[in-house]
C-alpha cells in the first residue's frame, strides 16, 4: 500500500510543482506585458516632445519627419510584441511571425536612419553595404513571412447557425 501512496503523493507533488511555476510564468507574462506598455507610453511621450522641442528650434522638416517616423516604427515594434505577448498568455504557444514582423519592422527603421544620415554627410562605403545588406534582410523577412503566411492552415468555415 505504501507504494501506491508514494506514487500518488509524488504526483500530487509533481502537479502542484507545475501548476506553481505556470502561474509564475504567467506572472513574469503580465509584469513584461506592462513594462512593454510603459515603454510604448513613455516612447510615445517622448516623440511628442521632441517634435516639440525640434519645432521650436527651427529644425527642418525632413528632420522632424525622419524622428516622428523612427519613434513611430519603434512603437510598432513594442506593439507587436506586446500583441505576442498576449497570444502567448491566452494560447499557450510561441508563433513565428510576430518575431518576423518586428525583424521586419527594425530593418526598415535602420534603413531609414542610415538614409538620413547619408543626407546629411559624406556617403561612405560602409554606409552603401549596411544598406545593401538591410535591403537583403527586408526581402528575406518579406519571403520568411510569405512563408509562414502559407504554411498555416486555412481557417475553418464558419459554421451555419
Amino acid at each position: 500500500m505504501s507504494g501506491a501512496s508514494g506514487e500518488r503523493t509524488h504526483e500530487q507533488v509533481a502537479r502542484a510543482v507545475r501548476g506553481s511555476l505556470a502561474g509564475i510564468e504567467e506572472l513574469l507574462y503580465v509584469i513584461v506585458g506592462l513594462l512593454l506598455l510603459a515603454a510604448a507610453i513613455l516612447i510615445v511621450v517622448g516623440a511628442v516632445h521632441d517634435a516639440v522641442d525640434a519645432i521650436d528650434r527651427n529644425e527642418a522638416a525632413v528632420s522632424i519627419g525622419v524622428t516622428l517616423l523612427d519613434r513611430i516604427l519603434l512603437t510598432l515594434i513594442v506593439a507587436e510584441l506586446l500583441h505576442t505577448l498576449r497570444h502567448v498568455i491566452l494560447r499557450g504557444e510561441i508563433v513565428v511571425e510576430p518575431f518576423l514582423l518586428v525583424g521586419l519592422i527594425a530593418v526598415v527603421r535602420r534603413i531609414l536612419i542610415v538614409t538620413a544620415q547619408l543626407e546629411q554627410a559624406t556617403i561612405s562605403t560602409h554606409q552603401l553595404i549596411e544598406l545593401g545588406l538591410l535591403g537583403i534582410l527586408a526581402l528575406a523577412l518579406a519571403v520568411a513571412i510569405y512563408l509562414v503566411r502559407r504554411s498555416e492552415p486555412p481557417p475553418a468555415a464558419a459554421a451555419p447557425e
